[in-house]
């Protein structure tokens, strides 16, 4: 087909955005039915969307605010930003967060009172960084208003077929390889300005595959029509009438005749290697709409009449003002892709099935279905956390809400071998519950931190902490590690009741728990201790099941690993934030993957998180080493490339108690001089509240006296 034939055939069908027309005053309704394939909508502050559910019940979203902010600008490097909607869901307000240009740009999706969310961008962002090539057709990717989302019923995929890999690789994709690690969707080319698609890097000559069966699919530009690249088109037509158009750029050849229909996992092109500029790459676009009634597609039948459905590049209108196309983030695509890969192969799975309208003070039921234990067919454990500070463990755990609002409620599922995690979001409505609600803390201890609800996974991210679980490390050389505290919470109303009793279950070994309560009305300590003088070296576990009768929620659970090792610890060591003794408060702390950073700036180890310049109160990073006994000058890594004006508090656990110590990097990178005992108990931290510009969290050195 000529480019004049097949640019006639592009304005045979015009996709529009699966929602109604952009244009519409503030405080338009938005209605959606759940439909096999996902929506996209655009909303201004104080629209509303209300979307009904297969169920039939029916969620609704207010848009009340959007934000976005740069969290860092590495020159030369790029710029790593996040943007932010404020929606009240149900009623009850959350806040959905994105970072681009990190690792977190690969997130899991929102899931909140049944609805799947993706929040794709906001207009906020152009304020801060342009659109890249405004003059090409690119404009189109800008939102018309205040906040774009992509929205389906969780319970469905984002389209009725299962989507074949597009590329021949394992199910993750690294931000470093997003080009220069700047090309992800919408991420600042070089620093500068925003770019439409998402780049993966690879090796020239590398095979595509479709993902999807194609009605049609061709070049729309090429070498062959003197354009300087070959860019190609698939498009689907669903049979709601939804139309996807999915791209790919860089093509080194075309492997399957034009204009003509394409099965799902057939090899089309091979790639990477026309006009790839300074890696080898792909570039991918996803877009999606529906038939405009004014131009109604033609029914199905020849392939030609129903090719590509617009001419994406035309110019006859302002691109941002054209309701004919939506642009999503290819990473929708490629999510579908990796989980439908994981189906296929049986890997660990944890599901969950929430239930609807929740009601303060009314036990919520919550079940695992769906979970598996992946190919190794092993016995699966469960642990849930509820957002409020709750635990619970099972597959089919009840759990007593105190006070409304918007709960992530987080599964970890634990085969022996591998760890798997879902969270999903529940609306709890009414008033606040007025008996006590009892919940178990460790305030020194991550595994018992609340989940913000704002905090959305990354993908592929390995779980590495098991929730409310205390960790102690021993050695022959010192088998009573220090005693760690647990905390008695009272979430409702009133006080906690007493008595309040105590039940030890052994998983390995028996005895070396020590469990001592509190004494006293008003106590609500409990201090907790472990002895592995008579232990082979091992892991062992212990469950502890704290009773308050009359209490909501009450018994509450915790779980107790004794890790005894035989290896001796180190005489001297760095820890990194790459390392298993290193955490980071989650969704908070990001980093890049910029391939022009100089290398003098890309921290120990090459990699480093910020906090953005946000001094937030409650976020840190802790570094804990496995340390021989002794006396240690502690620092901050000369690698690390603080900013001039940084300053920040450092708490650090040692022999002696706790120091906090005001740091300036810039003039100096010692924290101070601390003895320590053997083993994990001392650790340092990097706190962001009341700090000043931009802080970095990189990497302890531990240096022996």
């Amino acid at each position: 087909m000529s480019r004049g034939a097949l640019e006639s055939t592009l304005a045979a069908i015009v996709l529009l955005a699966a929602a109604p027309p952009a244009a519409g005053p503030a405080g338009e309704i938005i209605a959606i039915r759940a439909k096999e394939t996902l929506a996209a909508v655009e909303m201004d502050h104080g629209d509303g969307l209300r979307f009904t559910l297969r169920s039939g019940r029916t969620v609704s979203l207010v848009l009340e605010d959007t934000d976005a902010a740069i969290v860092e600008r590495v020159v030369p490097g790029g710029i790593v930003y996040r943007f932010s909607c404020r929606v009240r869901i149900d009623g009850q307000p959350i806040e959905l967060r994105r970072f681009v240009c990190s690792q977190e740009c690969f997130y899991e999706p929102y899931v909140v009172s049944g609805l799947r969310i993706w929040p794709d961008t906001v207009k906020k962002v152009f304020d801060l960084i342009p659109i890249r090539y405004p003059r090409k057709g690119n404009l189109q990717c800008l939102p018309r208003k205040d906040a774009r989302l992509a929205v389906q019923d969780a319970s469905l995929r984002i389209c009725p077929q299962r989507i074949h890999p597009w590329l021949e690789e394992e199910g993750f994709i690294d931000v470093g390889r997003c080009y220069n690690g700047d090309d992800c969707y919408l991420g600042p080319y070089l620093g500068q300005a925003c770019h439409v698609g998402m780049d993966v890097n690879h090796p020239k000559g590398s095979p595509l595959l479709a993902p999807i069966d194609f009605d049609t699919q061709a070049y729309f530009n090429s070498l062959a029509m003197g354009h300087n690249n070959n860019r190609w088109r698939g498009i689907r037509r669903w049979e709601n009438g939804d139309v996807w158009a999915l791209q790919t750029h860089h093509l080194v050849e075309l492997l399957v005749p034009p204009n003509t229909p394409l099965a799902a996992g057939t090899k089309y092109a091979t790639t990477a290697g026309v006009h790839v500029g300074s890696h080898q790459h792909t570039h991918f676009e996803f877009k999606i709409g529906r038939k405009n009634p004014n131009n109604p597609l033609p029914a199905s039948g020849d392939p030609a009449s129903i090719a590509c459905p617009i001419d994406f590049d035309d110019q006859s209108q302002p691109a941002q003002e054209n309701p004919e196309v939506l642009h999503l983030d290819p990473w929708i695509v490629f999510w579908q892709i990796f989980e439908d890969r994981k189906s296929r192969r049986g890997e660990i799975r944890a599901a969950m099935k929430t239930p609807a309208g929740v009601e303060t003070g009314e036990p919520a039921v919550f079940s695992a279905e769906g979970s598996r234990a992946g190919p190794a067919r092993r016995e699966l454990s469960y642990a849930w956390t509820f957002g409020d500070g709750g635990f619970a463990a099972g597959p089919n755990p009840e759990h007593v809400f105190a006070r409304p609002g918007v709960y992530p409620v987080t599964l970890v599922v634990d085969n022996g071998r591998e760890r798997a995690a879902c969270t999903r979001h529940v609306v709890v409505s009414g008033q606040p519950v007025a008996a006590p609600a009892l919940s178990v803390d460790a305030p020194d201890e991550p595994p018992f931190r609340k989940r913000p609800a704002h905090v959305a996974d990354v993908y592929g991210r390995s779980v590495k902490q098991l929730p409310h679980t205390l960790r102690f490390v021993a050695r022959a050389t010192r088998p009573v590690p220090d005693r760690k505290t647990v905390v008695l919470r009272n979430l409702g109303a009133g006080t906690l009741p007493e008595p309040r009793s105590y039940h030890v279950k052994y998983e390995g070994g028996s005895g070396w728990l020590d469990v001592e309560p509190p004494v006293g009305a008003e106590a609500r300590d409990f201090r907790i201790g472990a002895d592995a003088s008579a232990l082979e070296p091992g892991t062992y576990v212990a469950t502890v099941a704290v009773d308050c009768p009359g209490a909501v929620n009450s018994p509450q659970e915790f779980r107790v690993v004794l890790e005894v090792r035989a290896e001796p610890p180190h005489d001297g060591t760095t820890v990194d934030d790459q390392d298993d003794g290193f955490y980071a408060t989650p969704y908070f702390w990001v980093g890049h993957r910029f391939c022009r950073c100089p290398r003098d700036r890309r921290g120990h180890q090459g990699f480093y998180l910020t906090n953005g310049a946000e001094p937030a109160a409650g976020e840190f990073v802790r570094f804990t080493p496995d340390l021989r006994g002794g006396t240690y000058e502690v620092a901050l890594s000369e690698a690390t490339p603080f900013r001039e004006e940084a300053e920040f508090d450092v708490r650090v656990r040692h022999r002696g108690g706790e120091t906090t110590v005001r740091v300036r990097p810039q003039k100096s990178r010692g924290i101070g001089t601390f003895e320590f005992d053997e083993g994990t108990d001392g650790f340092v931290e990097i706190l962001t509240g009341g700090s000043t510009a931009l802080v970095i969290a990189d990497a302890v050195v531990f240096q022996p006296r």
